[in-house]
């Protein structure tokens, strides 16, 4: 397995670990009595879905899609796979920080970090995609029968 697959996958797992944490901390902040706020919820969602379960479905695909050669464990393109993770890694991580913690960081300021957060995360999704799409074959003619009565 390529370093960059392992990469991923043991990424998602930690998106997973966070993810579960955050969800944690959200239902003890409603069973205490706290506060929740709509930015803890979006980051926990995005922190499952983004996080682990796109992570993991990239990794996984990036592993098992058929290559187009020998000598690609990865495709013909491991820079777009590398530029896919860094983007959707810092996207990521960077719009569940400041989602959850949306009501202390109330400045302006923030609400671009999590823009740019989130385009990050649109790019790195975009160029994981194209890293894939030659990898995506398309399905196989169906075989056509001989009319009948002829000699093959």
């Amino acid at each position: 397995m390529h370093f960059l697959v392992r990469l991923y996958l043991k990424t998602a797992f930690g998106f997973l670990a966070l993810g579960l944490l955050g969800g944690l901390w959200v239902e003890y902040q409603l069973t205490a009595g706290g506060t929740v706020s709509h930015g803890m919820i979006v980051a926990h969602v995005h922190l499952l879905l983004v996080g682990f379960l796109l992570m993991m479905v990239l990794g996984v695909a990036y592993w098992l899609f058929p290559r187009s050669g020998r000598g690609q464990p990865i495709g013909p393109h491991p820079t777009l796979v590398a530029l896919a993770y860094v983007l959707l890694t810092a996207g990521t991580l960077i719009r569940g920080i400041t989602e959850f913690f949306d009501l202390a960081l109330v400045a302006q300021a923030w609400s671009y970090v999590r823009l740019g957060a989130a385009t990050c995360q649109a790019a790195g999704i975009v160029v994981g995609i194209v890293a894939l799409w030659n990898r995506v074959r398309g399905a196989a003619l169906p075989k056509t029968e001989p009319p009948a009565g002829s000699a093959s």
